[in-house]
């Protein structure tokens, strides 16, 4: 039985590896529930010191499940909302499984980090990227609005503003500039980036571990989780709401046409 996403450790490391290279890493329905049941259980395992994720094949990860938002598309509007809206909850249990980790979590880009991907990135405690990597908002692209609690964490990494120039206008930037803004934590060549993440990984667990679990939690006391998870809440419910309009039809076709689309507003 193939996997949407593996789960690996080796000594006091789990490395969680999105395995859906042909869909660029993609996550569908089928990889959220993995997700979630691979994090269960590493929030049970006390044994491990380390979490990385990473995107297996040329990509980290592309955001959202492409072929799912195409199948809403031909769906009334009532019925479309109501899908997509069990579909970002579950990607919404995720996130919350995520950044409640007691250990750090080591994100490792190559390619691009678009959506969802991007999502990822933010709430991550280091992120090493190849240079040229490219991340991408996306989701206004498709007539949406953020989710994974992108609204609440990346204004936090980057300022407000820049943020809001990012989402509404849906511009990409490079792994250079997201390093400069403090998105990017580290930056190497992507043919080192397997070694330095594995470095860093070593670091991490040779450290003195209470010390390490003590330092993380209160990181994550700034990170304010009452106000994470009512964004993500919010986040939810305005999703939903943009499924339900023709734009988000619109959107997802233009994409799937490669084409520009033409927002009726």
């Amino acid at each position: 039985m193939s996997h949407c996403v593996n789960l690996e450790y080796v000594q006091h490391t789990a490395t969680i590896t999105i395995s859906r290279p042909s869909q660029l890493n993609s996550l569908s329905e089928e990889a959220f529930l993995e997700l979630r049941q691979m994090l269960r259980e590493l929030h049970n395992n006390h044994n491990v010191r380390v979490v990385i994720l990473k995107g297996e094949g040329k990509v980290f990860c592309a955001g959202g499940d492409i072929d799912f938002f195409a199948e809403l598309v031909d769906l009334p509007p009532s019925e479309r909302s109501e899908k997509a809206r069990q579909y970002v909850s579950l990607a919404h249990e995720v996130m919350a499984l995520f950044v409640s980790l007691r250990v750090p979590l080591l994100v490792a880009v190559q390619g691009a980090a678009a959506g969802f991907g991007l999502s990822l990135c933010c709430i991550a405690d280091i992120v090493v990227a190849a240079r040229g990597s490219r991340f991408v908002p996306a989701y206004l692209g498709l007539g949406v609005t953020p989710d994974g609690g992108l609204s609440y964490s990346l204004p936090r990494l980057i300022g407000e503003t820049r943020a809001s120039d990012l989402l509404l206008t849906n511009r990409s930037f490079d792994a250079e500039q997201a390093e400069s803004w403090g998105l990017v934590t580290r930056l190497v060549d992507v043919n080192e980036l397997d070694g330095n993440v594995s470095e860093v990984a070593k670091q991490l667990v040779s450290g003195p571990t209470k010390a390490a679990e003590n330092t993380l939690r209160l990181l994550q006391v700034q990170r304010n989780f009452d106000a994470f998870n009512t964004t993500l809440a919010a986040e939810l419910d305005s999703f939903s709401d943009c499924v339900y309009v023709d734009d988000f039809v619109e959107g997802v076709r233009a994409f799937l046409d490669r084409r520009s689309p033409s927002f009726s507003g």
